[in-house]
């Protein structure tokens, strides 16, 4: 058969609602009759491909990349199997990840048994060409284990399955109306759960207000700070507890990246005015993640746009980004501006004892007992974040598993089976987990990084001046050198510019002594004060991973 007679032969199956899934080329789908078959049961409802249209942000892209992949629309006739408990979605979520599975599974696509498999409902071509590209390992394993070796996986487009409801009359529709019950945020963070200190307590007081203050016109809140210091904590927490003080009250949270993946495909199946429709009329938008709109010029635009009409309604905008709104690269200056008109607060990592409450909790959440000084030790090492320091909790029972259960110091007041965990476990930990730098620590680093932090000159450092935070500088460059490096007394003493190690002995001393009695000290010129073990907790990390100073 010609070229162009076998292209009229694909176009006519597509038309005829054929659909294509994951099976061996050639072969029907075990769902559907033969042709010859007069007693036809099934029939297809004919679906229009939209033509592919140009990316808002990255160009033209087409819908469907091989026949394997070309979804088409749904046959009106499904046979469900219920075979697991759980049901498919929660085996695909251990598969995925908790977030790749909320971002395009949750809400844009339905997942059913069927008898030759798995049947996956998209709600649109975008999204369906997204799946058949990105998750169809996962998939074919999911069909196999519900049709057993010969299963397949199905792809359909049903784009009317996910449209917001609409009344018939042409009157407003009601919140109750519109709204769909909306299982809880993924990982269930709740603002009860958050550890708060001086490191986040304004932002947490402002999530708070924001979540249960009824007034319209609250205005936004824009929470900024590095990684895994509770942003997204807060921002879950957020959108749970206003869901509970506001039941009916349109509330979502979302990604960066998800708002710009759904505008897109909005864009390109021509439904921008139902996205709008779905965004548009919350109450409260929580949006993580936002510098992932950097360099979106379209994105932006857009999301501008849906900030003004928010405002407009006395909606409530909470945002997150690692980075303050000014130093977002390749952001609009409307968008800044509208940023900066609310509330921006910064979270930093967390001191010492909140560390120190973030190792116990974790601990507690996993059956383990940790003694008092293996506590100190992981809370000095792990000072980076409170992701950081659930990972290291995580590995500490990974060892505690691999040791039989059994801990390295007495049980002391341990439940029974229950171990205490002591310091042999937590040197294992620190051993295979602490950030090391490439080489061996530098002095000359060393006193870089202290200089920075106390705003000492280094001239300073290695004269004669007798400056508060010059003679603490001195002690905390010798304590730090006789712990991160094979440095003598008597070459840090060289290093220092001082003939005799004596005092350069007695200012190591001198930190010791400040740590035992827990004393705070000048960071620098205008800085509050902070604990010292803090502040050596700080400069250990940040000397350890290689960081410059400024």
């Amino acid at each position: 058969m010609p070229r162009t007679a076998l292209d009229d032969a694909a176009k006519t199956a597509h038309r005829a609602g054929r659909s294509t899934g994951f099976g061996p080329p050639g072969e029907p789908s075990p769902e559907r009759a033969p042709a010859r078959t007069p007693e036809r049961t099934r029939t297809a409802t004919p679906t229009t491909r939209p033509s592919p249209a140009r990316d808002p942000d990255r160009g033209p892209r087409s819908i469907a990349s091989s026949p394997q992949d070309r979804v088409e629309a749904p046959s009106t006739v499904r046979t469900t199997e219920h075979r697991d408990p759980d049901g498919p979605e929660r085996a695909l979520t251990d598969a995925i990840g908790q977030h790749r599975y909320d971002m395009w599974f949750a809400e844009t696509a339905r997942l059913e048994t069927i008898a030759s498999g798995l049947l996956v409902v998209a709600s649109s071509p975008f999204v369906a060409d997204w799946i058949a590209g990105h998750f169809r390992a996962e998939l074919e394993a999911l069909a196999r284990r519900y049709g057993g070796a010969d299963a397949t996986v199905r792809i359909e487009v049903d784009s009317e399955r996910f449209a917001p409801s609409v009344a018939a009359a042409p009157a407003i529709p009601t919140p109750a109306a519109t709204m769909r019950p909306r299982r809880a945020a993924s990982g269930d963070r709740r603002l009860d759960d958050f550890v708060v200190g001086p490191s986040n307590h304004l932002a947490y007081d402002a999530v708070v207000r924001l979540a249960e203050c009824s007034d319209a016109g609250a205005g936004s809140l824009f929470i900024h700070g590095g990684c895994g210091v509770g942003k997204t904590h807060l921002l879950k927490g957020l959108c749970h507890r206003r869901r509970a003080h506001f039941p009916n009250q349109r509330v979502r949270y979302t990604t960066g990246e998800q708002f710009t993946n759904e505008y897109i495909a909005a864009v390109r199946n021509g439904r921008i005015d139902v996205f709008r429709e779905r965004v548009r009329r919350l109450d409260l938008l929580a949006i993580d993640d936002v510098h992932f709109l950097s360099n979106k010029t379209a994105t932006q635009s857009e999301f501008l746009h849906t900030i003004d009409a928010i405002d407009l309604t006395g909606a409530r905008v909470a945002l997150a980004s690692d980075e303050h709104p000014r130093q977002i690269r390749s952001f609009s200056q409307s968008l800044v501006s509208r940023f900066l008109s609310g509330m921006v607060v910064r979270v930093d990592r967390p001191d010492r004892d909140m560390r120190i409450h973030l190792i116990r909790r974790a601990a507690a959440a996993r059956g383990l007992r940790i003694a008092a000084a293996a506590e100190e030790a992981i809370a000095s090492n792990f000072a980076a974040s409170a992701r950081e320091i659930e990972g290291a909790i995580t590995k500490l029972a990974a060892l505690m598993h691999v040791h039989g259960g059994a801990g390295d110091a007495s049980a002391g007041g341990a439940g029974p089976g229950q171990a205490e965990i002591g310091m042999v476990l937590v040197q294992h930990l620190l051993t295979d987990q602490t950030p090391r730098s490439a080489g061996p620590v530098r002095f000359a680093t060393i006193q870089a990084h202290v200089c920075e932090r106390l705003a000492v000159d280094r001239g300073e450092l290695i004269g004669a001046g007798r400056h508060r935070r010059v003679v603490l500088a001195r002690g905390v460059v010798a304590y730090l050198a006789r712990e991160l490096t094979t440095m003598s007394f008597p070459e840090i003493a060289r290093g220092l510019g001082r003939k005799n190690h004596s005092s350069v002995h007695t200012a190591d001393q001198r930190v010791r002594r400040q740590i035992a009695e827990g004393q705070a000290v000048e960071t620098g010129t205008g800085a509050q004060p902070m604990a010292i073990t803090e502040m050596l907790d700080q400069l250990r990390h940040a000397i350890r991973v290689g960081a410059v100073p400024s």
